[in-house]
């Protein structure tokens, strides 16, 4: 294999199904990973897929009424999966596409999870009427990205001041999967609405591909970041918590559906305005043990620099022109911006108990997304 071949991150064949001797039998995920290892034609459903769903609502249901950590993964786990399969490799299992089954699971754990996250940011939301003056949607997102709650601001200590090379390395590595993917998740917000917008975000698309130079893609600049620490990506995340996994299918389960395009648009924005402090705690962290974050860590530090500019280019580029063009859409762009803020702290709160930040329990559920 080539020295280029091996910097590329090719999605595996048999997608991303952990082996059956990991899988708890009977669970969401092994009646899911059946279904995918099974034949694709017909495409009606069968016993095993009505096993499927009704398995996915348990866990959804006990989710949402216990707070069910064990069932919040299995269900967001197995989601992943599916969302994985739709990005995937095209000669894998994204042959399921059309299978009403899957186009099933797929609406059953995304209308879960909407009305129970939408219930949740609900008292985050303006008045409908406000949220159709462009001026007042823009001074929101700023307002809501800035704001840190005390266990943002300890995150963000902790990887600045405390954190050791080994936590830094686990940070990295499970924030890789997003990182990889987020190129994907503008590419689906493209199709077009208005022409300003469409030209905003090719400009983030140009950007994302290091503006024609290849080293300078930033998936690439992220897999040197990992070699730099002796890393890779296993094909199966190591989050052993819903939440991450929540906040990475959220991306798909607002931009793979044209009616929640405005969501997927406004939960694009707010990592640009929200993560700008993270990087910078993370480049400091870094550098505290001696590395060159422009050298050796130079994803971070570029998006340091980087995300302080296309977050207000967002705004302005994207989200100002809609609102002006269709007002009813400004609360739409609002709470995609809170459903990410809600993701956004929730993965905190994982960070928190994988990096053993001081003042946090491991294992806490927050309020619940389904």
């Amino acid at each position: 294999m080539s020295d280029d071949l091996a910097l590329e991150r090719i999605p595996p064949r048999d997608g991303v199904l952990r082996p059956a001797a990991d899988v708890p039998e009977g669970s969401v995920e092994s009646l899911l990973n059946d279904a995918l290892r099974g034949p694709v034609e017909p495409l009606d459903l069968n016993s095993g897929h009505r096993s499927l769903l009704a398995a996915l609502d348990e866990a959804l249901r006990r989710g949402r009424a216990d707070g069910d950590a064990v069932a919040l993964l299995d269900a967001h786990r197995s989601a992943y999966t599916v969302y994985e399969g739709l990005l995937g490799h095209p000669l894998g299992i994204a042959a399921h596409e059309r299978s009403s089954w899957l186009n099933a699971f797929r609406w059953k754990y995304e209308e879960a999870v909407l009305r129970a996250d939408t219930g949740a940011i609900a008292d985050r939301l303006p008045d409908r009427r406000d949220a159709m003056r462009p001026e007042f949607v823009r001074d929101w997102f700023l307002t809501e990205a800035k704001e840190r709650t005390a266990l943002d601001r300890r995150v963000e200590t902790h990887l600045a001041e405390r954190a050791t090379v080994e936590q830094l390395a686990l940070f990295i590595q499970a924030d890789g999967y997003l990182n990889y993917r987020f190129y994907d998740a503008l590419v689906l917000a493209q199709p077009h609405f208005m022409e300003t917008v469409k030209h905003e975000i090719s400009r983030h698309l140009w950007d994302e591909c290091g503006e024609g130079e290849r080293h300078r893609a930033h998936t690439l600049q992220f897999t040197r970041s990992l070699q730099t620490l002796g890393l890779s990506l296993p094909t199966v995340p190591p989050w052993e918590d819903w939440r991450p996994y929540a906040g990475h299918n959220l991306y798909f389960v607002l931009a793979c559906n044209r009616r929640n395009h405005f969501k997927a648009l406004g939960s694009l924005a707010m990592p640009e305005l929200f993560d700008v402090d993270r990087d910078a705690a993370v480049v400091s962290g870094l550098e505290r043990h001696g590395y060159g974050a422009e050298r050796d860590f130079e994803f971070f530090h570029n998006h340091m620099e980087g995300d302080a500019e296309h977050g207000p280019e967002w705004l302005d580029g994207v989200i100002l022109p809609i609102v002006e063009a269709e007002p009813e859409a400004g609360i739409e762009l609002i709470t995609g911006g809170a459903l990410r803020m809600l993701a956004m702290r929730r993965y905190n709160e994982y960070l928190a108990a994988l990096l053993d930040v001081t003042g946090t329990v491991s294992g806490t559920v927050s309020e619940q997304p389904a």
